[in-house]
Parts: C-alpha cells; structure tokens; sequence
C-alpha cells in the first residue's frame, strides 16, 4: 500500500478527528525529519576551527612584536604573564613549578574548542582530524621545539606523546628489562640517590623482588649542604651538593660506571637537590667509557626550561610533562628517543593496543606473530583512547615556545629567563633566611641551600633548603597556602626535611619576592609559636 492509498483509507476509518489527529501527528513527524537533518547540515571541520584559533592568537600576539624580551625586562615579562594567564581568577598563586603549572589561555583555549568539538561529534572522521593536529601537525613543531629540526625523521618516529613523565620512565625502565637489553647477571644500572622515585626507587624494587646482585645497581650519591667530599667519599661515587665546578660531578660519576654499565639513568636537574647535571658533558665522558650504554636524561625539570637542542645532544632518552615548567595542558607527557642511535629498538613495549589513528603495529607491516613493532618512537603510542583535548593542546604549547604566538619567545630566552628568576630566588633567601637562622652567610649559603649556589651554571629555578629543627615542612607549606594563598612544596630528601620554591616564566619577580617572605614569615611564627606545627606530614594535607 502505497503512502498516499494509506493515509486515505485511515481518513476514512477514522473520521474527522482521526483526520486531525493524523495531521498533527504528520506534522511533528516532519519536524524530527528535519531536526534530525539539521544535524548534518553544520558538520565539525576540526583542522580548520583549529587553525582558525591558531591565526586569530597570532593575530592578536602581534602587538608584543616590539618586546625583546630579555631576561630582566620586567616590564615585557609582566605583560607577557599578564596577557596569558588568568591571575584574576586565581585563588592561590603557585610557585612551584617543579610540580604543576597554570595552563596558559591559548592552552585552555584549545582545550576548551576540542571538548566542545566531541561534544558534537566523535565520528571516526572527526577523530582522524583531531589525531592529524595533535601527532602530526602538533608534533611536527614539538620537534623544532627541540632542536630537532635538522633530523631527516618524522616527528613520530622521534617523539611520543605519553601520559607524564612517571608514564614516560616507566617505559623506559621496564622496557629495557623486557627486551634482555639489560641483564642483571652481568651488567649494572647507575642511578643517582636524588633522581625522581621513578628512576631511582623503581630500579631498587627490581633488584629486592628479583634477586638481583649486589652490584647490578651502582649509585650516584649526593652529600647534602655541603660543598666538598673526602677522597673516601669520591671513590665511593659521592659528590657535594654544592659542587665548584662540573668536575665533581663528573669525577664522582666516573667513579660509578665501569665497562659492564649498560644504562645510566638520571634526573637532568634533580627535584631533590636543585642541582642541573651538565648533561652534554656527562654524555660525552660516559660515551669515551662504553659507547654502547643507554643514557636517559628524565627531564621533568628541564623540559620547558632549558634550550634542549637535542639534535646535537647524544643522550639516547629523555621524558618530560608538559604541565610543569612549559605551562601546557594537564594529563600529557613527551617521551623522546634518539633515532641516531636506534635507542627505540632496545625496548619492549609495555603496552600494546592501537595509536591515534586506531591502528595496532600491524597496520603498519610489524605482524605480532613475528614478534617485531617499529624501530622508533612510535612503538610507545600505542595506547588506545587517550585525551584528544590535551594531545591537541600541545600544540599550542609548542607554537608559545617557538614565537608563533608571541613574537620574540624563543627556548633561550624562556631559559634565560627561568634562570633569573632562580637568582631573584636565591638573592630573596639570602636576605630572608638570617631572619630565622641568625647565623647564617652566603658564604657559607650551601649549609642551608641545598641547590648549588656557588656556581650559578649547575642549577636553574628549583631551590630547596633546610626547615629550622623543630619546624614540620608540611606544616610550613599549609601555612603559606591559608595564610598567604601562595603554592610551595615539601620534601623528605635523604633524611632531610625540606621546602621547595620554583618559579618558571609564569611567575614575576614580585611572586618570588612574596613566596620567599611568606614562607619565612610563616617559618617565624611557627617558630614563636603563633601557627600551627606538627600536624602535618603528608605532601597533600
């Protein structure tokens, strides 16, 4: 029965009301018909609401093009920090960057627009274009970012966008152990005592649950708040926590690696200690010992403030979280591997699933049966659904960086910058801290300071020092938090209680100044007993 033939015989059957009824029951049909059609008519072209974000930022940063931005302008820098972040808004002030950072505003922006896209659509097109910007378009300038323009490989193959840095030492720790690269019935591992749990720690439960031999793990150690070692000491690979020069440091690693050293693994500026290790150098002296260790550099704290110019560096590794120092989205991180040297080749994926395009190893020609996976970096993105708003939102992290979106910010000047905030921190507690250690000097600063402050080239923005006997830094960070809205951090550092400030170019010069007399201030009055004290002995309280 044809449309036309039924509607009349229902007529019929149904008399006039029926008719209306029929009518208006039609009516709303056509309606859906065209509500649903409507939904087709305003398809989501994600690339190009992307770009058209990205140009309209650019457009609008022009105006910076007469900022030179040099490492004390405050003037360019305070407008740079108050154009991208949204102090305003904020409840609490955070100096304390070796942990979390504020997003930048093109960062939120671009999460913001990428939420809002799959909010609307989450076909496998429009997936296809988000995975274009982030792992491609996104990691294309990531790759500038770090000096590895020059590299004939693709992004991908070079860099993976992981979770965080925790993700990111993981797999490098348990994939050199899956692939029988490292064997611990022969070779040995050299961490450093101030490295981050992951890279240090991690290594020590190894060896505890899988009997590992005394000497597969050689450790680097670290003379807290002192400025020399005995010789004893140095043979036994310890160096002072306020090295004079590069050369302790590298005189006590010598003494830590030997011809079965297979990896060394180590914090590239140490959360624990403040020091930044000379990592060119470093690499360079390991190489002429075994050309053929693996070293990784965690770069947690260097990522997003040095110049990293990996291109010419020969270090195989390096993890970093873009939601520190570079102030980028939260929940992603960067894992690197140096094609030069096929570091990628020597691990085993812990994970296998499927990568942004929603393809396994196999799409790609690496069949599982065969027991082969890339040789590059990619075989670490492999992780099924991850979070397309952060991914993308890198991106935009890296065209801040390169000067696309503010003319003039360059990896340099952002690491010069970085850099004189560590003085103006130093140059604060120097003149704060006799108000709570009366006989303190800054000759003698080492004794208070754990990060080096006699040679200014081995430390850059993470300064950490001892709280006065009696005085729980927990307490103290709470305190400064409710009394002062202000973020600091506290640390247990081999058996050491310790406060930590660490400014990166989201902070002024003023946010220094104010963090470091809050603190003091906070220290006093805990001291005279006008604040709370003992009560508090967990990071997050």
């Amino acid at each position: 029965m044809s449309n036309l033939t039924r509607r009349n015989f229902l007529k019929s059957s149904l008399g006039a009301s029926g008719a209306l009824l029929l009518t208006s029951t039609a009516f709303a049909g056509d309606k859906e018909k065209k509500k649903h059609k409507k939904l087709g008519k305003d398809p989501v072209y994600a690339l190009e609401e992307i770009n058209d974000l990205i140009n309209k930022l650019e457009k609008k940063g022009r105006k910076f093009r007469d900022d030179r931005l040099d490492a004390d302008n405050e003037a360019q820098w305070d407008r740079l920090v108050e154009y991208y972040f949204d102090r305003d808004d904020y409840s609490c002030l955070s100096v304390n960057s070796a942990n979390l950072c504020p997003s930048m505003k093109p960062v939120s922006k671009m999460v913001d627009l990428v939420q809002d896209m799959l909010k609307k659509d989450i076909s496998f097109p429009m997936r296809g274009e988000l995975a274009e910007a982030s792992l491609s378009k996104g990691l294309d300038v990531i790759k500038n970012w770090l000096g590895l323009e020059k590299q004939e490989y693709e992004a991908d193959y070079l860099m993976a966008l992981v979770a965080n840095s925790t993700q990111g030492n993981n797999f490098i720790n348990n994939g050199l152990m899956a692939s029988k690269f490292f064997n611990p019935k022969k070779d040995n591992v050299v961490v450093w005592d101030v490295n981050h749990p992951t890279n240090y720690q991690a290594w020590e439960y190894r060896k505890a649950t899988q009997g590992w031999s005394d000497d597969s793990i050689r450790i680097m150690g670290t003379k807290m708040f002192s400025n020399s070692v005995s010789p004893d000491e140095l043979k036994k690979g310890i160096l002072p926590s306020n090295p004079k020069s590069a050369d302790e440091i590298i005189n006590a690693l010598k003494q830590t690696v030997d011809k079965n050293t297979k990896i060394v693994t180590l914090s590239w500026q140490s959360n624990e200690c403040g020091m930044l290790l000379p990592m060119a150098r470093v690499v360079h002296e390991l190489r002429a010992i075994n050309k053929n260790m693996h070293i990784h550099a965690d770069s947690a704290q260097t990522f997003g403030v040095l110049d990293l110019k990996l291109g010419d560096l020969d270090v195989d590794s390096i993890t970093g979280s873009f939601h520190k120092w570079p102030c980028g989205p939260k929940m992603v991180g960067l894992l690197y591997m140096n094609n030069k040297s096929n570091a990628a080749e020597r691990f085993i994926p812990s994970e296998w699933g499927y990568d942004e395009h929603i393809k396994t190893p196999e799409d790609y020609g690496f069949m599982a049966k065969d027991g082969v996976i890339d040789p590059n970096a990619k075989r670490f993105s492999y992780l099924g659904q991850q979070n397309d708003a952060t991914l993308v939102a890198t991106w935009m992290t890296a065209l801040f960086h390169t000067g696309k979106l503010h003319p003039n910010v360059t990896p340099t000047k952002i690491e010069k910058r970085i850099h004189y905030l560590g003085t103006k921190t130093k140059e604060a507690l120097f003149k704060n801290l006799p108000k709570i250690y009366p006989d303190f000097t800054e000759e003698e600063a080492y004794k208070w300071i754990s990060t080096p402050t006699t040679n200014d080239n081995l430390r850059s923005s993470v300064f950490l020092f001892k709280c006065p006997q009696g005085v729980q830094a927990g307490n103290v960070v709470n305190n400064v938090y409710e009394k002062h809205q202000l973020a600091i951090a506290n640390l247990k550092v081999l058996g050491h209680d310790l406060i930590r400030i660490s400014p990166t170019f989201c902070n002024t010069t003023n946010d220094v100044t104010q963090v470091v007399e809050a603190t003091i201030d906070v220290i006093s009055n805990m001291q005279k007993g006008k604040l709370a004290n003992n009560t508090i002995y967990r990071t997050y309280a």
